[in-house]
């Protein structure tokens, strides 16, 4: 881990070559730890990886553990935005949307659809996301706090889509919908690693609101 003294030293802006370099280390450690996982890769693998030397990765990033946590936030930045780009110039389409009116649930839909449009995004996260289980691993506090964030963010939608059902619909709070959508969409992603299957973790997630009376039937 990174040492506090380090840490309370404000770096010096990059250069526009030093950016370029920087995002070539973040892009071949995409890759890695998508491939092998956090704890097999290591910073001469990733320099090799990005065409440079191990002094050049180090220049940028001090330790293994402060790649991982600034490629995870740096993602989440890229994600944030487009999120707040998709709320302030979507369409309506209810024929696209099945009934589903919130933003944020229809945020959460289609970045399901798109992991199939970035392949190597899952397996990091499938990756990452398991090892960081541990408390002591880097990412832990990041993933903590980005369920806490998802889960506030569905539970919130789902609460206003829920009251809008039919009274036939079954019975559910919208912190179980909201948890059992995580789980599910995680589930499928697993699912999808180790099955050849036609069927994606936004398929199941758009089943799953069929279920509860939210969106329509697809046709």
């Amino acid at each position: 881990m990174s040492t506090g003294s380090r840490a309370a030293v404000p770096a010096a802006p990059l250069s526009k070559k030093g950016e370029r370099t920087k995002a070539r280390v973040q892009d071949a450690a995409f890759r890695l730890f998508g491939e092998r996982g956090y704890a097999a890769v290591y910073l001469r693998d990733i320099g090799a990886e990005a065409g440079i030397t191990h002094v050049t990765v180090l220049h940028y990033f001090p330790s293994k553990d402060e790649l991982l946590v600034d490629l995870m936030v740096s993602r989440d930045r890229v994600e944030r935005e487009a999120a707040e780009e998709f709320f302030r110039s979507h369409e309506d389409d209810e024929e696209r949307w099945r009934g589903v009116g919130s933003p944020a649930l229809r945020w959460f839909l289609l970045r399901l659809e798109r992991n199939d449009l970035e392949p190597g995004a899952t397996p990091l996260f499938l990756r990452v996301a398991a090892e960081a289980t541990e408390v002591g691993h880097p990412a832990h506090e990041h993933f903590v706090r980005r369920y806490s964030l998802v889960q506030a963010m569905l539970r919130d939608a789902l609460s206003v889509e829920l009251a809008g059902r039919s009274a036939g619909a079954p019975a559910v709070s919208p912190r179980d919908a909201a948890n059992h959508l995580i789980a599910i969409a995680d589930g499928a992603m697993f699912r999808e690693a180790y099955m050849e299957d036609e069927s994606t973790a936004a398929d199941a997630a758009w089943e799953y609101l069929r279920i509860l009376g939210i969106a329509d039937p697809a046709e």
